[in-house]
Order: C-alpha cells, then sequence, then structure tokens
C-alpha cells in the first residue's frame, strides 16, 4: 500500500476531496435507500490500493493531525457507505499490530445500550475483518468471529462479541472526536438534499423552497449544521473541552437533520427515501461516543 504524503495540516484536505469525488462517482444517481441494506456500491480494496486506511498512521511531524482526521471523517459521514474506513484508520493509527495488517480492522466498543460486559463491534459483519484487542502496550490484531448483529443502524453494519477492546486515554478522545465529526458529514448531505427537495417539490404552482416556513426550517438546520462542525473542529484542537465540545457537536447534528426531514413532510418518514439511515446512524454514532467516554 502506498501511503498519502503530503505537508501538515493538508492531508485532511486532500483525503477529505478524493473521499467526495470517489463516492460520488460511485452512487451517481443513487439514494441512499437503494444501497443501505444490499451490496457497498465500492469495495474495500478500493480505499486499501488509495493508501485511504493509513492516512492517520503518526510518523513524524508532517503525520496526519486528530484536526485532519475531522476534514476525513466529515466526508466520509456524508456517503453512509457500510465499510469500517473510519475505523481502519483510527485502529492503524494508534495501533502498530493494526498497521501492519492489511484489510480492515475494528475494535469493541461498550456501550449503555447493551448489557455488560458485552461490546459493540463497528462493521463486525464485513467479511475477513480483523478486531484490535488492546490500544495499550502489545494490543494484538485478531480475525473476528462474527457473533450476533446489530441492526438498528444498517450503516454501520454492527456485531456484538462478548469482550471489549482495551482503549487508552488518547484513542477515546480521538474515538469520539472523529464520530463526531463524521455525524456532521451525515447531517450536511442531509441538509443538501433537503435544500435540492424543496427546489424541486411544487405545492401551488411554486417549489416549496420559496415558502417562508420552509427557508426557515433550512436556515435552522444550516444554523445547527455549522454550530455542529465548530464543535468538532474545537474538540479536535481543545483536549480540555473536548468531551463538552463533543456532546454539543451531537446535539446540533440531530438537530439539523430533525429540521431537514421536516422539509419533506410525510414523505420524510417513509422508508423509500432512507432519511432514517441518517438518523439512525447520527444516534448510534453517539451512543458510542458516550461509551468511549462514559468508561474512561
Amino acid at each position: 500500500m502506498n501511503m498519502i504524503k503530503t505537508s501538515s495540516g493538508d492531508i485532511g484536505l486532500v483525503v477529505a476531496e478524493a473521499i467526495r469525488e470517489v463516492m460520488t462517482k460511485a452512487t451517481a444517481g443513487m439514494t441512499v435507500a437503494t444501497y443501505i441494506e444490499a451490496e457497498s456500491p465500492v469495495g474495500w480494496d478500493a480505499l486499501g490500493d488509495a493508501g485511504w486506511d493509513l492516512s492517520g498512521v503518526i510518523e513524524d511531524k508532517d503525520s496526519a493531525t486528530l484536526r485532519d482526521l475531522v476534514e476525513i471523517a466529515g466526508a466520509w459521514g456524508s456517503t453512509l457507505i457500510q465499510l469500517p474506513l473510519m475505523t481502519t484508520i483510527l485502529a492503524k493509527r494508534h495501533s502498530a499490530a493494526a498497521a501492519e495488517t492489511d484489510g480492515p480492522i475494528t475494535f469493541s466498543i461498550p456501550i449503555q445500550s447493551i448489557a455488560e460486559p458485552s461490546g459493540f463491534v463497528p462493521f463486525g459483519q464485513v467479511p475477513d475483518i480483523s478486531i484490535v484487542d488492546s490500544f495499550e502496550g502489545g494490543g494484538m490484531v485478531h480475525p473476528f468471529a462474527q457473533g450476533a448483529t446489530l441492526e438498528f443502524a444498517p450503516s454501520l453494519l454492527a456485531a456484538v462479541t462478548p469482550v471489549t477492546t482495551v482503549l487508552s486515554d488518547d484513542v477515546r478522545r480521538e474515538l469520539a472526536v472523529v464520530w463526531a465529526a463524521e455525524a456532521v458529514g451525515s447531517a450536511r448531505r442531509v441538509l443538501l438534499d433537503a435544500v435540492e427537495f424543496a427546489k424541486q417539490r411544487q405545492q401551488f404552482g411554486k417549489p416549496i423552497g420559496s415558502f417562508q416556513a420552509v427557508k426557515h426550517h433550512l436556515a435552522n438546520a444550516h444554523v445547527a449544521a455549522e454550530f455542529a462542525e465548530t464543535a468538532s473542529i474545537w474538540a479536535s484542537l481543545q483536549p480540555e473541552d473536548s468531551e463538552r465540545a463533543i456532546t454539543q457537536s451531537f446535539k446540533e447534528a440531530l438537530r439539523s437533520v430533525q429540521l431537514s426531514i421536516q422539509v419533506y413532510g410525510g414523505l420524510g418518514f417513509t422508508w423509500e427515501m432512507g432519511l432514517h439511515f441518517y438518523l439512525r446512524h447520527i444516534t448510534t454514532l453517539r451512543e458510542l461516543a458516550k461509551g468511549v467516554q462514559r468508561n474512561a
């Protein structure tokens, strides 16, 4: 694999732009509802061959920072592609054993909705995925033996395992920050789609986007998305404020999505529109972030 090399501070923007370009082509003409419960429109090889899975590895002063990962996570969150890119980036960033392992990597996180001592394994349903047992000391990587699956958020292809991964304080913070940034990306995608819908959908012979009430909803959704992004960036730059900023980021991301969905009226709550997948994705990421912070 070829690791992406660029100056410090540029890595996130470069990878994020590449993700947007590749995923836009791969999902052209498709809504999330057409692929989220089927085969991913992109294979893992496309990500690994591009070296994206190694973009977070720390080698020198020019390596990716957490601020870079916020950019990458935001771009990835907008796709809702059911592949473990961000989990693999973070695993290979903090585990030498994971960085030396080809293919996707995951880990097990305790969350309140799962009875102890079981853990939530993002993308545990992905074939041939490996799992890190510890991010402290000499952690090892093992093939993951899939157990029970969790279907609430199909974008995360989650599974359950009896044990949880040992997390360092640095890993806990970075996981929570990256998940918040990914949630922001999902919220922005829902907002952009809502704007397009408002331009095309007509009532009384006019696009609904011309109605003041709809304009206000979209404006409020935009402001909430901006607040959510600012909070996630702040969390990446200020460790002492990160927990509070992460909480605020998720709160505003969810508010943005909820406002955007209202623009669709009754259609927003139908299965075929697929908007609920974004809502479930963000809600689950919020629970994962709480899980790593609660068990610090």
